[in-house]
């Protein structure tokens, strides 16, 4: 089996897809893509594209090496990274095809069946879109509790627990980057404490603060510890170790990052600091399947659990499950909302994308697909559909 050619597909609400035909009938699909920087994704794969051609495309971790080590010493980087991410997701859905057995099998089998989600929860009550639809333009429920108030974060948990069916929540904070945020630390914890009490005693939730300044993250991590969140992500930004190994040295609290590091060895210098609880690779940034399994299994030497980051597509998620269900140190796995469906009282996602959608079971749980390579199918009808729709430069 040969690679013959890589085709791009743009697909609403804002995905980019790579379908890596062969001279055979088999074809893989991955995700490569960065968020507001899709074109200069593109480009760096018909960059790549002609180190594949020709090339047996079950050679993974060769072609994974050439693709990294190309371009005159200039290694990594989110738009190489990214890249590299989606056209290793698709040369293992090909493989795993080739061999007739999903992806997980060829990494040494699933530890588990079955895979906890959780979803986004903050200050709005929660809604769905149709499929191929950007989430921010939907129509959020009509209600009278107003946006941001710790009533509304305690009521918008308690819909996705007893009404939606998850057993695992994240709220969302941005409080920017400056030293003025001072002022709003309470007013998180008090929203997160809404939040934990919306969702019950049995339900994670953690928290993601989105990267303020280090002095602000510190005080965000005092002011959360008591209420045990499953993690507080993202601490402060993103680009120095060593100070996130400072900010949460002495704190009880589970910290988690990794959303926006790229390659194992970040992931490597963070644990070695004992910076991180909480390992947060993005599949479609990080280095695809091939790299957050290393990542994953460094994280077992180092009592740290995955959280794969994924705020994309369904298929960034497909790719995520098979990565999940082989991984001894999996904790809990993040999708994104305008996925979600409501059928007949059920919570499915990647419904219109694919022909067996996710569905969440009465724990809160998907389960992992035993077809061949990502275990997926599209739903020639329902993608008909969505690419009837705009495709949007930014995230949907």
């Amino acid at each position: 089996m040969k690679i013959t050619e890589l085709e791009i597909i743009k697909v609403p609400p804002s995905w980019v897809w790579l379908r890596i035909h062969t001279n055979t009938d088999l074809v893989g699909l991955g995700e490569p893509y960065l968020e507001n920087h899709a074109d200069s994704v593109i480009a760096e794969v018909r960059r790549l594209e002609p180190f594949l051609i020709g090339k047996d495309p079950t050679r993974v971790e060769a072609l994974w090496k050439e693709m990294y080590e190309s371009g005159s010493g200039y290694l990594g980087g989110p738009i190489k990274m990214s890249a590299i991410s989606g056209i290793d997701i698709a040369l293992w859905d090909l493989a795993g095809k080739a061999a007739g057995v999903p992806v997980h099998q060829m990494l040494g089998g699933k530890v588990h069946d079955r895979i906890k989600m959780y979803r986004a929860s903050g200050g709005e009550l929660p809604w769905t879109v149709e499929p191929g639809d950007p989430y921010r333009p939907g129509n959020p429920p009509e209600s009278n509790l107003k946006t941001g108030e710790p009533e509304t974060y305690r009521e918008s948990a308690r819909v996705l627990v007893e009404e939606w069916g998850f057993r695992a929540l994240k709220v969302h904070i941005s409080l920017g980057d400056g030293l003025e945020a001072t002022s709003l630390v309470d007013g998180v914890a008090e929203r997160f404490a809404a939040a934990r009490e919306g969702a019950g005693p049995y339900v994670d939730v953690a928290i993601d603060i989105h990267n303020p300044n280090p002095a602000i993250g510190r005080q965000l991590i005092e002011a959360l510890a008591p209420h045990r969140p499953l993690f507080i992500e993202e601490p402060m930004p993103v680009e120095r170790v060593d100070a996130l190994a400072q900010i949460v040295g002495g704190s009880t609290a589970t910290i988690a990052a990794g959303e926006r590091w790229m390659g194992k060895w970040v992931f490597f210098d963070a644990m070695s600091r004992g910076a991180v609880s909480v390992l947060q690779p993005d599949i479609c940034h990080a280095g695809g399947i091939t790299e957050c399994k290393k990542i994953a299994t460094m994280g077992e030497a180092a009592y740290a659990k995955l959280a794969l980051h994924c705020p994309l597509s369904p298929l960034a998620l497909a790719a995520s499950v098979q990565v999940d269900a082989c991984s001894t140190n999996f904790l809990v796995q993040e999708h994104n909302e305008v996925n979600d469906s409501r059928e007949g009282g059920r919570t499915v996602i990647g419904r219109g994308f694919f022909k067996q959608p996710f569905e969440l079971d009465a724990e809160g749980y998907v389960a992992v697909p035993d077809r061949p390579g990502l275990g997926v199918e599209i739903d020639d009808a329902g993608f008909e559909r969505i690419m009837s729709k705009p495709w949007h430069a930014v995230r949907g």
